[in-house]
């Protein structure tokens, strides 16, 4: 399989130093004639002393021949040539007529420094060096055509500051274009994987087509496993909601001949009718709640929400809860109602609050907490118990269907419910009125509501 993203790597890489190079180059013909100047090594020094002293001599010994004869009929080192800058610039002097055609003013800047070594684009100067002769004083320069190739000369010339920001800006723009284009299929793959984490199974990555390299063939491949994940759970719901519509005709005709058979029954035979009647009341509680839980899931729990009373909400599952907790022997705490309106479904939330509380008092030791208080976000309702609570690492699988926290938690045949669905069945119902529910572990279990109000 051939690597594309290597291939991609390897080809922005230097596409990235090609571009950078082409650009430094391009700019570098913009500028104007520039130079840049380093220390003089020792050995060009040396020999720019030996000239110095060399020119002296010949003056000396030539007095009936002019300065400008005298520098211009050297024979030895033909190469380097002479100028002689002079404080007036009519005095100044060259040993050959082609030094007229370089641009010499670029060594003004040099006028009694320190001898430097002088690059520009035509031509290489070392000095300058203070030389009297004939009672003038002349900056001396030798100066050496400039061989190297124009086209990275100009680039070398260029100011270090102006290099060093086209190589950054360069490199910086190719590459935030190389990285936006390799991340943005993550970045899709990484949010559709949260979305689906989320039980959202109808979303797709949709990383583009056109890709294909191994992150386009990821996204295809997420694509694939999202539609089989979503294909295989819809059908699963939809088999469990379709075997429990299809048991409960079969379940009331069972009701409804045990309770004739009940009617004519006596003696040890009535004992067991009525553990009949006990168990499939049980198992209709149960189909009752799955078919439930299959409506939210699915989406066909429809509902127009309309205001609510908060108080008008909680007042009768508190006192339904109150008494069903003095039957267990235990108390439940409240605190005082915050009087404010929510928009929802009345029944679908008080059936959802009412499971959480009893699966409170289900677990309790002795007491159940229930506080309420309005934030930002909205009503805020918390449910807490003094039992065992639940392992960290359980809190995020409470929610789902059938799932208990310990072997030891099963259902209690004595009462109805038990079955795992409750908790199941609250957050669903607190998800459709776009609130959302919360596990953890203070001295027991406590599960927070969150529930937003009415908007005005």
């Amino acid at each position: 399989m051939r690597k594309f993203l290597a291939v991609k790597v390897f080809f922005w890489f230097w596409l990235t130093i090609l571009c950078t190079l082409s650009l430094l180059i391009s700019i570098s013909f913009l500028q104007p004639d520039m130079l840049a100047s380093k220390d003089i090594s020792p050995p060009m020094l040396k020999n720019l002393f030996h000239l110095q002293r060399s020119l002296e001599r010949h003056v000396e010994r030539m007095p009936e021949k002019s300065i400008a004869q005298v520098i211009s009929n050297r024979r030895h080192n033909k190469r380097a040539k002479v100028y002689l800058k002079h404080v007036e610039s009519e005095k100044s002097l060259v040993s050959a007529e082609e030094l007229y055609a370089y641009d010499l003013a670029l060594l003004n800047f040099a006028i009694d420094g320190e001898p430097k070594a002088i690059n520009t684009e035509k031509f290489r100067a070392y000095g300058p060096l203070k030389t009297l002769i004939r009672g003038d004083e002349f900056q001396l320069f030798m100066i050496i055509d400039n061989r190297e190739d124009d086209l990275f000369l100009k680039v070398r010339l260029m100011p270090q500051w102006l290099k060093l920001s086209i190589i950054l800006f360069a490199s910086m723009l190719l590459s935030y274009w190389f990285a936006r284009g390799l991340l943005k299929p993550i970045k899709q793959l990484q949010t559709a994987a949260a979305k689906l984490a989320n039980g959202a199974l109808s979303t797709r990555a949709n990383v583009d087509n056109k890709r294909q390299d191994e992150l386009g063939q990821l996204g295809k491949d997420f694509d694939s496993m999202a539609s089989q994940l979503e294909s295989q759970v819809l059908s699963q719901k939809r088999l469990l909601a379709d075997i429990s519509h299809e048991l409960r005709s079969p379940l009331t005709r069972l009701q409804m001949a045990t309770g004739i058979a009940a009617s004519k029954a006596s003696g040890d035979l009535d004992s067991y009718l009525q553990r009949i009647e006990k168990e499939s009341q049980l198992l209709e509680h149960m189909l009752s709640d799955i078919l439930q839980l299959s409506k939210l899931e699915s989406g066909i729990n429809h509902f127009e929400p309309y205001p609510i009373s908060v108080i008008d909400l909680l007042t009768p599952v508190i006192n339904d809860a109150d008494f069903e907790s003095q039957q267990l022997e235990k108390t439940i705490s409240t605190n005082e109602l915050p009087d404010a309106i929510i928009e929802g479904d009345e029944i679908l939330l008080s059936r959802a609050i009412e499971n959480i509380i009893r699966n409170a008092l289900k677990y309790a030791k002795n007491q159940v907490t229930l506080t309420s208080h309005i934030a930002e976000q909205g009503l805020v309702l918390t449910v807490s118990d003094d039992g065992p609570g639940v392992s960290d690492e359980m809190l995020d699988k409470l929610c789902i269907p059938f799932y208990r926290a310990s072997q030891s938690r099963t259902p209690d045949n004595n009462k109805a419910g038990g079955f795992g669905l409750g908790l199941a069945i609250a957050q669903h119902a607190i998800k459709v009125h776009h609130g959302h529910i919360e596990f953890n572990n203070r001295q027991g279990l406590c599960v927070t509501l969150t529930i937003p109000l009415q908007q005005l």
